[in-house]
């Protein structure tokens, strides 16, 4: 259930729709509201409260009970992600895609925070708006070796610690050190890094 859900369900079966009152029928902060409108998306505890109050066919149940299931299944995926890639201290955090394009490694990022003009030269936004950054940002010795890592045999997900190489707009090259979590079965990553050394 998204928010524009939840209003709509709140104003068809409680006749509420300002945030405050919502917020009192859950027994959370307006704040909380606010969040759960900027993210788009409903905890699931409070998702579960609303299907077990709703009077439903078995069908529109499981429909329900699923997305509350996937939202929690995404909720745990982000909480095991943040605990591994706190494990260092970090200049900056990012969140991307990765994916092959006619048998070209890609890598998008999604979401960045921290010192990252800083470090690599290019604003936030210049390098969301990136389709790859492979080539361009973060350069690879052995491409081959790079999409087996990207493709492992077996693997749902995993914890990757070491050295990467990016390259800084005016050219010279760093050595970061990152730790990531990459969920395999999505093709996403989150990441922690911070600059080792300058290479060049």
């Amino acid at each position: 259930m998204n928010f524009n859900q939840l209003l709509d369900y709140m104003y068809e079966h409680h006749r509420l729709r300002r945030q405050k009152d919502i917020a009192k029928y859950f027994g959370v902060t307006t704040q909380a509201i606010s969040n759960w409108k900027k993210s788009n998306t409903i905890p699931s505890k409070f998702a579960i409260k609303l299907q077990v109050e709703k009077p439903t066919n078995y069908v529109e149940l499981v429909e329900s009970l699923s997305q509350v299931l996937i939202s929690l299944n995404k909720n745990i995926k982000d909480i095991k992600a943040m605990q591994s890639i706190s494990k260092i201290s970090a200049q900056c955090f990012s969140d991307g895609l990765f994916l092959l394009n006619k048998g070209k490694p890609v890598i998008q990022l999604t979401h960045i925070s921290g010192d990252w003009e800083k470090l690599t030269g290019y604003t936030i936004k210049e390098t969301i708006k990136m389709k790859n950054i492979i080539g361009k940002i973060q350069i690879i010795d052995n491409e081959k070796e790079y999409i087996n890592r990207m493709y492992p045999s077996g693997l749902t997900e995993a914890t990757h610690e070491g050295y990467w190489t990016l390259k800084h707009r005016n050219g010279h090259l760093l050595k970061i050190h990152g730790i990531s979590w990459v969920d395999y079965t999505e093709n996403t990553f989150k990441s922690a890094f911070s600059e080792s050394e300058k290479l060049n």
